[in-house]
């Protein structure tokens, strides 16, 4: 995996109504990463009104939100109007409630913080949403008959070479292109991978491995060939393992 770099230009916004809390996560926020802009914010009023202004800065923000707010607010609810406006934005939940960590599933994040262990878990759950922004902003270019698309690598599942057109299927539709699997995979991050002659699986969107084939998110089943069974065996735990470290 690449380092991460801690570059400047890329915002976090720290939804936290407590104000002890707040000073605390930026001072610890500030000294792992000097170089991210912290933008506090207290709850819905203050969060949107930063994401309307004009020159809004979304594709380079991280969003750290605590789940549970004042006034009946709440951060899962606020994180489902997040993606409306920011799509790609990976957001990190925290919370002092254990139970909560199921509550967050029913929206997309990337990490979920137990307070009482903030000080173990902050660095990780920044530099996976780091890296997770980092995918995000670097776009896969395709052509389509005269048409040209711009993807975000992180909502591929996987891809299929099809004679000579190479179908993606992503969260939301599927997409045809005119460039081969090589020609790809030279432009995508290392947890894409080939695991038959004709199919690319993207690792970070499985479900399961079962030896023969992948499951993916959305229940799809994809074929591993027999030659690269013990390969894609091993690459595949390595990369669930680069993903616990994050955990």
């Amino acid at each position: 995996m690449r380092k991460v770099e801690q570059n400047s230009g890329r915002e976090l916004v720290l939804c936290e109504n407590d104000p002890l809390q707040r000073e605390d996560l930026i001072r610890t926020i500030s000294e792992l990463f000097p170089d991210l802009r912290i933008l506090p914010v207290t709850g819905a009023d203050q969060l949107f009104r930063l994401l309307k202004k004009p020159g809004d800065r979304s594709g380079s923000r991280i969003y750290l939100m605590d789940v549970v707010l004042d006034n009946g607010e709440d951060g899962i609810s606020l994180a489902r109007r997040i993606h409306r406006l920011d799509p790609e934005a990976p957001i990190v939940f925290m919370s002092a409630f254990l139970e909560k960590s199921c509550e967050v599933y029913d929206v997309e994040h990337c990490y979920f913080i137990y307070k009482p262990q903030k000080e173990k878990r902050l660095k990780a759950a920044l530099t996976k949403a780091i890296r997770q922004l980092e995918t995000a902003t670097r776009p896969l270019v395709i052509h389509e008959g005269t048409s040209i698309h711009r993807l975000n690598p992180a909502s591929i599942l996987c891809m299929e070479r099809v004679r000579r057109c190479t179908y993606i299927t992503c969260r939301n539709c599927v997409l045809k292109a005119r460039e081969n699997l090589n020609e790809l995979l030279a432009m995508l991050p290392d947890n894409f991978v080939q695991c038959h002659r004709s199919y690319v699986v993207n690792y970070a969107m499985t479900a399961g491995f079962y030896g023969t084939e992948f499951e993916l998110t959305n229940g799809l089943r994809i074929p591993v060939s027999r030659t690269r069974q013990a390969g894609i065996r091993q690459s595949y735990q390595e990369f669930l393992i680069r993903e616990k470290s994050l955990c």
